[in-house]
């Protein structure tokens, strides 16, 4: 079979099977919506995980460039902004969801006179189009459908085709399925991101690294390591801006010690086992991104024992682990803690590489269930940053101030 033929036959089975979720959706529920079934949604998206997205988006939309250049314009594209409007990945999949809307309204009705005007000062269409998509995308893109700029009233977009044929019906059912497929994409470009989503610039780095081909956890992994590099760039450059500081070490030390050995931010928790980056003068932990992209660059790495002393007693520990709050060692964590690492005095996430290896070799914690043994329902999360207590919301409201270890909740977080 030719390339040309497997992606027809491709976009065909997913067109096929977006139709028939359709028709139990009408059928059975009575629903016109966009597609809400959880069934084929898990299916796009573990195709999407695992294949070259570009061609599992083969229904007549790049949703990849979409994103781009919606990211890209997000700080300019201010026509229409609301305060309050979800933007990235967030708003751009609610934008696919109205676009879905758009394109089965007239698939469904092409004959009803609602549906040939878009008013582009309508509530929808200022809440979740004009604050993701630039004037001239979401033309485009409402385009598709057939719908063009009045020419005696420009802010409303109106249906060009007075008459449907059973062609343009398949080319709206296809561009339903198209935009449902977007949406599934940014919500697995959001999931990956975990506590990132949210940063335009991780955004989008990943949505660059999708339109180059690469499955999910390459894409991760590859603008994981980009931006580490780009912060240790930054991080060098801040050190060769300090005046004076290498004659200073140099009188100290003589040419051995001309810049000290550098921390990496991940020794910010006890390391599980520390390593030494001579060609940087850095230590990292095991589990350190920053410490990946030493080993591509193959640089010098050996075993370290131990941190070498500061002088500025940063280490000192003068506070106790019981007095220490407790940090959050990973963004998953962040988003849904499931372990606390006494040793570390860290909470982990659930994907956390570190979290896993400090199960075998430290104490540890797991979390989700409150102290009366009834499951924490999370709605909203209580966990004490000093002793890590979880409570659930029946031990919460008896207390809801303060820990039995006598430290206050802080009001201005989930803990």
């Amino acid at each position: 079979m030719s390339e040309a033929s497997a992606q027809r036959h491709r976009a065909g089975a997913l067109v096929d099977a977006y139709d028939r979720v359709l028709e139990q959706q009408i059928l059975g529920r009575g629903s016109c919506l966009a597609c809400r079934d959880e069934m084929l949604r898990t299916q796009v998206e573990g195709l999407l995980e695992d294949a070259d997205p570009r061609e599992v988006h083969c229904l007549g939309l790049d949703p990849l460039g979409v994103m781009e250049e919606s990211l890209m314009a997000a700080p300019s594209a201010a026509y229409g902004r609301r305060g309050g409007a979800r933007r990235g990945l967030q708003g751009l999949a609610k934008a696919f969801e109205v676009l879905e809307q758009a394109a089965l309204n007239l698939y469904l009705g092409p004959w009803r006179e609602e549906y040939k005007v878009i008013k582009m000062y309508s509530g929808t269409f200022t809440h979740f189009i004009a604050p993701v998509l630039p004037l001239a995308l979401a033309e485009r893109l409402f385009g598709l459908l057939g719908y063009r700029p009045g020419p005696a009233r420009p802010e409303q977009l109106r249906l060009q085709s007075a008459r449907v044929s059973p062609a343009s019906l398949e080319d709206l059912l296809r561009l339903s399925c198209a935009f449902f497929l977007a949406r599934c994409e940014c919500r697995l470009l959001l999931l990956a991101l975990g506590g990132r989503g949210g940063d335009g610039q991780w955004e989008l780095s990943l949505v660059r690294e999708r339109q180059r081909g690469h499955r999910l956890q390459v894409a991760v992994d590859n603008v994981a390591l980009q931006l580490a590099a780009d912060a240790e760039v930054d991080l060098y450059r801040e050190e060769e801006e300090q005046p004076g500081s290498e004659e200073e070490e140099e009188e100290q030390g003589g040419l051995g010690s001309r810049r000290s050995d550098v921390r990496c931010r991940c020794l910010a928790a006890p390391p599980l086992r520390l390593q030494h980056c001579f060609d940087c003068n850095a230590f990292h932990s095991i589990t350190c991104a920053d410490l990946a992209e030493c080993n591509v660059g193959h640089h010098r790495v050996e075993d370290a024992g131990r941190l070498p002393e500061t002088s500025g007693g940063e280490e000192s520990g003068s506070e106790g682990p019981g007095r220490r709050p407790i940090s959050y060692h990973c963004e998953s964590a962040k988003v849904d803690p499931q372990l606390l690492c006494r040793s570390c005095n860290v909470f982990h996430g659930a994907s956390c590489v570190e979290g896993k290896l400090c199960r075998t070799t430290h104490e540890t914690s797991a979390l989700g269930r409150c102290s009366c043994g009834r499951l924490s329902s999370r709605k909203p999360l209580v966990l004490c940053h000093y002793c890590g207590n979880e409570y659930c919301s029946r031990c919460w409201y008896k207390n809801p101030l303060s820990c039995t270890c006598g430290q206050t909740f802080d009001p201005s977080t989930s803990v």
